[in-house]
C-alpha cells in the first residue's frame, strides 16, 4: 500500500538520532542479509538507509557499492510503501524502467523490500532483496522479509537507545562537575570511592586519580574513623534513605574543615542497592564566624559577671546611710565619709562640662520621691577631688509598710570601659557589618578628626589603593581618584546628606580599575558621634555588586533587544540592532552579524557596530584567513578563544588578527536545516575570560535575532501566499467564465451545454487538485504536462507534446505544472487558444551542454490573434519567469512575437530530478 511518505529533512533526522550512517560493519546486519539471501535464494541482499541525496548500505552481500545515487536508488520508492514492495520485473515498472541499475549493471531484474519504520513511523532505508532474473514473492518469502526487517529495526533500536543513554549519562556528569561550591562523590557497597568531582577536588585536595579506590573514611577526622561513623552513616543511608552530619572533615594537606554533609543510598533502575552518593559543602567560615560570636558572648558575660559596682542606699531625701567599699574608692572618699552627706549635693550636682544640675530635674532625686526604678541610666558622677566619672546607674526603691523609705542606688564606673570602647569600637563596627552583610568584600574607618582612611586589603584592592599604605591610613584623595567621574556627584550628595543628620550613608558607584574597566560597589556606613552630636569616626563596609550590576545591565540589554527587534522590518537593521546591544553591553570593540556565501568558506559582513576608532568589518572575509575552526562552526558548535595568540586554532594566524585589532573572539553560529548559514561575531582588543552567564546572554541575543530574522521571512512568505492565492483565485473565476463561454458557444442545446459544461468543471477541479497537492515523490514529465493543460482542451489537437518520458521530482514537477497553467491560462484568454483553430507546441528534449544533460522544454503558440508584447508585467507574468527558475535555477525566455507567444526554459536535469 502506498504511503505519503517522509520528507527527507525529517528522515535525515530521524538517520541522525541512530548515528548508523558511515560507520564500520557489524555482525548483527551482516548476518541479517547473508539469512536474507540464502532463505530468499537471492544473489543480492542490502540494509539499506535512504538520506536526501543518496541511498547508503549499513550491510550488503552480492553488491560491491557501499552507496548510490538517489536516481538509482529503487528503496527511495519503497520507503515511500506501509508495507512490502515488490517488482516482480523493474524492466516493466516505469519508476524502475531507466534505472541504471536494471539497464546497465548489474542488470536488477527483480527487487523486494521491507521499509524499516522507527517508533515515531519515519521510514529509515529497507531490508531488500535483488535478482537479476523476473520472479515472484511466495508467502513464506515475504514472511521471512518481514521477519528479518523486524530484526533489523530491533538492532538498531537498541543502538539507540544506547546512544540515548550514552548521551544523558555524559549531561549527568557534566551537572555533577560543574557543582564546584560541593564535593559529590559516590561510593560502592564497601565504602570505597568510585567518583570525584571538582567540587571534592577543590575541597578536599585529593584529584579523582588519587582517591578511586580508597576508603571514603580517608577524609573522615581520627575519632570519628574510630567510632566508626563512616560505616554508621552507610547502614543509616542504606536504612532510612539518607544520613545528614555536620562535623570536621580532613583534607589531603591534613587540615581540618567544618562541613555539612549528607549521604545517600544508590539504587539502580529495579531498585537494588548499588553503592552510596556523598555530599560535602565546606562551612568552615561560618562555623569560625559562630565561633567568634560565642567567645565573644561569653567574654561580654564574663566582664559583666566581675564588674566592681559601687552599692549605696539611699533615703527619700537623698541622704547616704550606706556604702559599700567600691562606692568609697569610687568616689574617692575615705572609708565611711560618705554616711549622711547628701549624695546629689556631694558627687551629683552639676554636668560634666559644668553646667548646674538642678535637684528638681535630677532622675535620681525623682525616683527616690516616686518609688519608680532607674535601669542602665547612663550619667556623670564627680570624685571627691571633682574628677568626672561616667557611671551607669540602676536603682531600685525600698518599700516598707507600703511606704518608698528610699533605694538602694548601684554605680558601675564605666569611665575606664567607655575609653576602651572608643579604641576598639572601630574593629568591632566593622567585624558587625562584616557579620551582617552577605557578600562583603571590604571596610574602612574614616578617622574624621586626623582626615585618614583606615581600610583592609580587600578594600584597598577595589580602590587601586597600596593596601600597606591603606591599613596604616591614607586620605580620601587617595581614593576618590578613582571614582567614576558621572558618579561622583551622587557620592558627594549621599555624604552632605549624611553629615546633615541622615542616620545611614548607602551609595551604589563605580571605582575605574587600573585596565580601564570599572568595578560597581555598593557602600554602606554611618556616623559616630560625640555626646554633643559632633562627628568623629565614618565607619563602613563595601560590598562588590559587580557581577550582579552586569547581570542587570544584560537583563536591561535584552528588553531593549526585544523591543527594538519588534520595531525592525530589515534583516539587515536587526542583525546590526544584535550586534550593537551585545558590543555596547559587553564592552567589546566590535560585534557583526555575517552570512555565509554559497561556497561556504567566505563570511560577508553587510554592516557592523563598532567603538569610535576601530576598524569596520564590513566586506568579505575567507575563514581560512583566520584559524581552522571553520568544522567546528559547520558543526554547529560556538566557537570561544580567549586568547587569538594562545588558542592552537589561531595562534598560527596572527596578521589577520593584528590587522583588526582582535585579541579574543567568540563566533556563534546559525544553522538552518544542519546547515551553517550565518556567524554571530564579538571581538574585543584586550584578552577576555568568557564566563558562562557571558555566553548565555550572548546565545540568547542570537536566539532572538534568529527568531526576528525567521519572523521576518514567514511574514514575506505568507504575504506571496497570499497575493498568490488571490491571484489563482481571478484565473480560477475567469477560467470558470472562459469554459462557460466557450460550452455555450459551441452548445447544440441545453442539455449538451449542461452536459459539457459539468464535465469541464470536474476536469478543471481536477486539475486544480493536481496544481496544489504537491505529492512527493518523483513523477514522469509527461502525465504532469498533460495534467496541467487538460483542462484547456475543449478539443482535439489543441496542445502537441513531444518528449521522452523522465522522471522529473515533484517540486520541480509542481513548478512546472504550475508554470504551464499560467501559459495556457493565458492562451486561452488572449492567445492561441481564444481561436478555434488556434493549438500549442511544447517539446521537450534532454541534451548536453559543458559535459553536462540539460532539460530543454519549449511552448509555442500557433494560430492565434496577432501578439503586442503587454505593456508591464502582471503577476502571472512574473511568475512564469521567476517560478520555476527560483526552483531549478537555468534561464526561462518569455517572448512576445506577432504571429504567437513563445516561451523556452533550459536548465540542469540533476535539478530538475532533485526531491527537494
Amino acid at each position: 500500500m502506498s504511503r505519503t511518505g517522509d520528507a527527507p529533512e525529517t528522515r535525515s533526522a530521524a538517520l541522525a538520532r541512530y548515528g548508523i550512517l558511515d560507520t564500520a560493519p557489524e555482525a548483527a546486519f551482516e548476518d541479517v542479509v547473508r539469512l536474507a539471501s540464502m532463505l530468499l535464494e537471492m544473489p543480492v541482499s542490502l540494509v539499506s538507509l535512504v538520506e536526501s541525496d543518496r541511498q547508503w548500505f549499513k550491510a550488503r552481500i552480492g553488491f560491491d557499492r557501499a552507496e548510490t545515487t538517489l536516481a538509482e536508488s529503487i528503496c527511495a520508492h519503497a520507503v515511500q510503501q506501509d508495507g512490502l514492495f515488490v517488482i516482480p520485473d523493474t524492466t516493466r515498472d516505469p519508476r524502475t524502467a531507466n534505472n541504471p541499475l536494471v539497464t546497465g549493471t548489474p542488470h536488477v531484474r527483480f527487487y523486494a523490500g521491507m521499509p524499516l519504520h522507527a517508533p515515531e513511523g519515519t521510514a529509515l532505508g529497507t531490508l531488500c532483496v535483488l535478482d537479476v532474473k523476473p520472479r515472484e514473492l511466495t508467502e513464506a518469502q515475504a514472511f521471512i522479509l518481514r521477519t528479518l526487517a523486524g530484526q533489523v529495526m530491533t538492532e538498531l533500536n537498541l543502538r539507540r537507545a544506547l546512544r540515548e543513554r550514552r548521551a544523558s549519562d555524559r549531561h549527568n556528569a557534566a551537572i555533577i562537575e560543574s557543582a564546584i561550591d560541593y564535593g559529590i562523590i559516590t561510593l560502592d557497597l564497601t565504602g570505597l570511592v568510585t567518583s570525584w568531582n571538582v567540587g571534592a577536588e577543590r575541597i578536599l585536595g585529593w584529584t579523582e586519580a588519587e582517591i578511586v579506590g580508597r576508603p571514603a573514611e580517608l577524609f573522615f577526622a581520627e575519632e570519628d574513623r574510630l567510632r566508626g561513623l563512616a560505616e554508621h552513616e552507610m547502614r543509616v543511608a542504606r536504612e532510612l534513605g539518607r544520613a545528614n552530619d555536620e562535623r570536621w572533615h580532613v583534607r589531603k594537606d591534613g587540615t581540618r574543615f567544618w562541613a555539612m554533609g549528607e549521604m545517600m543510598a544508590l539504587k539502580d533502575e529495579d531498585g537494588s542497592h548499588i553503592g552510596y552518593l556523598k555530599i560535602l559543602r565546606d562551612r568552615t567560615a561560618q562555623r569560625q564566624a559562630e565561633d567568634a560570636l560565642i567567645k565573644q558572648t561569653t567574654l561580654l558575660q564574663t566582664v559583666t559577671d566581675h564588674l566592681s559596682e559601687a552599692v549605696i542606699r539611699l533615703t527619700r531625701d537623698d541622704v547616704v546611710t550606706f556604702a559599700n567599699p567600691a562606692a568609697e574608692a569610687m568616689l574617692g572618699w575615705p572609708n565611711g565619709s560618705l554616711i549622711g552627706r547628701n549624695l546629689h549635693d556631694t558627687a551629683h550636682h552639676h554636668h560634666a562640662d559644668g553646667r548646674p544640675y538642678p535637684r528638681e530635674t535630677c532622675e535620681v532625686v525623682r525616683s527616690l520621691k516616686s518609688g519608680e526604678a532607674l535601669r542602665e541610666r547612663e550619667t556623670t558622677f564627680f570624685r571627691q577631688d571633682g574628677t568626672p566619672i561616667d557611671v551607669v546607674t540602676n536603682n531600685a526603691p525600698i518599700i516598707e509598710d507600703g511606704l518608698v523609705q528610699g533605694a538602694v542606688l548601684t554605680l558601675t564606673d564605666i569611665t575606664e570601659r567607655k575609653a576602651a570602647g572608643a579604641r576598639l569600637s572601630r574593629s568591632e563596627e566593622r567585624l558587625a557589618l562584616a557579620l551582617n552583610a552577605s557578600g562583603m568584600i571590604g571596610t574602612w574607618d574614616w578617622d574624621l578628626r586626623e582626615d585618614v582612611i583606615y581600610a583592609d586589603a580587600n578594600f584597598a584592592r577595589i580602590y587601586t589603593v597600596d593596601p600597606e599604605r591603606a591599613a596604616l591610613g591614607a586620605p580620601l584623595a587617595d581614593y576618590i581618584r578613582n571614582f567614576h567621574p558621572d558618579d561622583m556627584g551622587r557620592f558627594q550628595a549621599e555624604l552632605d546628606r549624611l553629615f546633615a543628620g541622615a542616620r545611614e550613608f548607602a551609595c551604589e558607584y563605580r571605582i575605574v580599575q587600573p585596565d580601564g574597566s570599572h568595578r560597581w560597589v555598593i557602600a554602606r556606613g554611618s556616623l559616630v558621634r560625640a555626646a554633643d552630636g559632633t562627628p568623629l569616626r565614618f565607619p563602613g563596609a563595601s560590598v562588590d555588586i559587580t557581577e550582579r550590576k552586569r547581570a542587570e545591565e544584560r537583563q536591561a540589554a535584552l528588553v531593549e533587544l526585544g523591543e527594538r527587534l519588534r520595531e525592525s522590518q530589515d534583516p539587515a537593521e536587526i542583525a546590526f540592532v544584535a550586534a550593537e546591544i551585545a558590543g555596547r553591553t559587553l564592552g567589546l570593540t566590535r560585534a557583526a552579524y555575517g552570512t555565509l556565501d554559497p561556497s561556504g568558506v567566505y563570511l560577508d559582513v553587510i554592516r557592523d557596530w563598532t567603538l569610535p576608532g576601530v576598524a569596520s568589518l564590513v566586506g568579505r572575509h575567507r575563514y581560512d584567513d583566520y584559524g581552522s575552526y571553520l568544522p567546528e562552526l559547520r558543526q554547529g558548535r560556538d566557537v570561544v578563544i580567549a586568547d587569538v595568540e594562545q588558542d592552537p586554532r589561531t595562534a598560527g594566524y596572527p596578521e589577520g588578527f593584528r590587522a583588526l585589532d582582535v585579541r579574543t573572539v567568540i563566533n556563534l553560529p546559525l544553522m538552518e536545516r544542519g546547515q551553517l548559514v550565518a556567524v554571530f561575531c564579538l571581538h574585543d582588543s584586550k584578552r577576555r575570560d568568557w564566563t558562562p552567564d557571558i555566553l548565555d546572554f550572548v546565545r540568547n541575543v542570537v536566539d532572538r535575532t534568529r527568531a526576528a530574522v525567521a519572523r521576518l521571512r514567514a511574514e514575506e512568505q505568507q504575504e506571496l501566499v497570499n497575493r498568490e492565492l488571490s491571484h489563482r483565485m481571478k484565473n480560477l473565476l475567469a477560467m470558470v467564465q472562459s469554459i462557460a463561454t466557450q460550452t455555450m458557444r459551441t452548445a447544440v442545446d441545453v442539455d449538451t451545454a449542461k452536459e459539457v459544461l459539468a464535465g469541464r468543471l470536474i476536469a478543471l477541479g481536477q486539475a486544480h487538485d493536481l496544481l496544489m497537492g504537491g505529492a512527493l515523490g518523483s513523477t514522469l514529465i509527461g502525465p504532469v504536462v498533460r495534467g496541467a493543460l487538460k483542462l484547456h482542451e475543449d478539443q482535439a489537437g489543441r496542445f502537441r507534446l513531444d518528449g521522452p518520458d523522465l522522471e522529473i521530482g515533484a517540486k520541480p514537477a509542481l513548478s512546472l505544472a504550475l508554470m504551464l497553467h499560467e501559459l495556457a491560462t493565458n492562451a486561452a484568454k488572449y492567445g492561441a487558444l481564444s481561436q478555434e483553430t488556434g493549438h500549442v507546441s511544447i517539446r521537450w528534449e534532454v541534451r548536453d551542454e559543458a559535459g553536462e544533460p540539460h532539460l530543454a522544454l519549449s511552448w509555442t503558440e500557433v494560430g492565434g490573434p496577432p501578439v503586442t508584447k503587454p505593456a508591464r508585467k502582471g503577476f502571472g507574468s512574473r511568475f512564469i519567469e521567476r517560478g520555476l527558475a527560483g526552483q531549478v535555477g537555468g534561464t526561462i525566455a518569455l517572448d512576445f512575437p506577432p504571429d504567437g507567444v513563445t516561451c523556452a526554459i533550459a536548465a540542469p536535469l540533476s535539478a530538475f530530478q532533485a526531491d527537494s
